[in-house]
């Protein structure tokens, strides 16, 4: 049986160790590198957070945000609303070693926070085939016989 979009979006995700998460700041954009969790039940990805950060102030103030995940012949662009959440359930499910780095205060601190992000939408892009048929698709291209190099799968995901 072959993988749905979906699934394939949810297992591509889990796989990231960071991706860039943008807000709106007034009329800027704004990007830093975050550590994702993913809560594949709910349907939602995780970051634990400093509840006093530039960034809650932001998704307060537009919940809208997008997440950019790279890797190897990998990327993944993800669309969404944000929230926070102090509730420590959710802190649990998400803390790790990597947190405790990040977080002075600790798990049990007062700043402490999850940003929760609720995907609507996602674009997958997978490079599917090896660098010599990637070599032969850009040469094709190059030369004319193809408009464009044909080396990755591209699917658009409604979550």
């Amino acid at each position: 049986m072959a993988e749905s979009a979906n699934e394939k979006f949810w297992d591509m995700i889990g796989d990231f160790e960071t991706c860039m998460v943008t807000t709106r700041d007034g009329r800027q954009l704004r990007s830093r590198p975050m550590a994702p969790k993913i809560s594949r039940e709910r349907g939602e990805i995780l970051f634990v957070t400093d509840r006093s950060s530039h960034k809650v102030d932001e998704i307060q103030a537009d919940d809208q945000v997008a997440c950019s995940f790279v890797k190897k012949e990998e990327y993944v662009a993800v669309s969404g609303t944000a929230s926070v959440t102090t509730d420590r359930a959710r802190i649990d499910e998400a803390w790790d070693p990597q947190a405790e780095a990040w977080m002075p205060g600790g798990k049990d601190g007062p700043d402490t926070a999850i940003l929760v992000i609720r995907p609507h939408q996602a674009e997958i892009w997978d490079v599917t085939s090896n660098k010599i048929t990637q070599a032969w698709e850009f040469a094709k291209a190059y030369v004319g016989d193809k408009p464009r190099p044909d080396t990755t799968e591209n699917v658009k995901v409604n979550l």
